[in-house]
């Protein structure tokens, strides 16, 4: 009896030995599967363009960029100023709240502060003022197209969309958390196709909603190789070039890069070590396919030309 009690847990422990070793060679490989989307590689990916031109911003610290008919409009602490294509200050104004995004369409320029949409001319005169929306709202970013203006709020974590007299269209995000935003980046945009295209900063997602919110498409993944997005918070800003291409910037690993529509990696347009990592730069393109990087950590704005 005792040679069969020991028969059998000499067995037992031989059976345990094999399934801890199954399960050590199955475990391994999966750790070798995530390890490699989330490991540093030594290849150096080269980028496809290089910095025209580098202007330091005198008036305030620089936070937004975007193109507009008449140039290039630029908004930081505190104010607002407008640049032609040539780079020649055209007006500058200074402002009584910091300008965190900017967006323009026609004539009409759109800024936000923290709670509220200021507009003005192209010529610099302000017309008109929506909000507050709401005592938690963090306006991160700005959007508009022929019939729409998007707010993404980072506080309230939705999207509001409104039309061009400021009245509410849409509340995107709602019911539920849709968005994960753990920091206050958040971007929005519209694409060509007139789908509200936002990140999903918690998720490293890039989503293409209609105007009411229901999902079409998404696209993203973790990691720190170029095709992924890296961190807590990426994309943290993203623009579309003519022709649906979308340029994003991250931070963390602050790096630009165009990517298509559907998620597929197109190149590398400006390496990490050119900005400091935990500042993310934000972005313009006018028609003529230059990029616009506004740099907050060094209150610089780069023209962005391919090579």
């Amino acid at each position: 009896m005792n040679k069969k009690l020991a028969l059998y847990i000499s067995l037992a422990i031989i059976i345990l030995f094999i399934l801890f070793i199954v399960y050590d060679i199955m475990t391994g490989k999966n750790v070798e599967i995530d390890q490699e989307v989330i490991t540093f590689h030594d290849k150096q990916q080269e980028a496809m363009w290089e910095i025209a031109t580098e202007i330091v911003i005198p008036y305030g610290d620089l936070k937004a960029v975007a193109t507009t008919n008449a140039g290039i409009i630029i908004g930081g602490d505190s104010f607002i100023a407008l640049y032609n294509y040539d780079l020649k200050l055209l007006w500058n104004s200074s402002l009584s709240d910091p300008i965190g995004a900017i967006a323009a369409y026609g004539d009409t320029i759109y800024a936000t502060t923290t709670e509220t949409i200021l507009l003005f001319t192209s010529g610099g005169e302000k017309i008109d003022e929506w909000g507050p929306f709401d005592d938690n709202s963090i306006i991160t970013s700005i959007a508009t197209n022929r019939d729409y203006v998007a707010i993404a709020d980072a506080g309230d974590k939705i999207v509001f969309v409104l039309n061009k007299a400021g009245a509410l269209v849409s509340l995107v995000g709602q019911p539920g958390n849709q968005f994960v935003i753990p920091s206050p980046y958040f971007d929005v945009s519209f694409s060509d196709d007139g789908f509200l295209v936002t990140t999903n900063p918690g998720k490293r997602n890039i989503e293409f909603r209609t105007i009411k919110g229901e999902i079409i498409s998404y696209f993203g993944e973790a990691g720190t190789d170029l095709e992924y997005f890296c961190g807590c918070c990426n994309p943290s800003h993203f623009v579309f070039l003519p022709g649906g291409n979308l340029v994003t910037a991250e931070k963390g690993i602050n790096r630009i890069k165009i990517i298509k529509p559907d998620g597929d990696l197109v190149e590398l347009v400006a390496q990490p070590e050119q900005f400091k990592a935990s500042v993310p730069v934000d972005l313009a393109v006018s028609k003529e396919n230059l990029i616009y990087a506004a740099n907050p950590s060094n209150s610089t704005l780069y023209v962005i030309k391919r090579k």
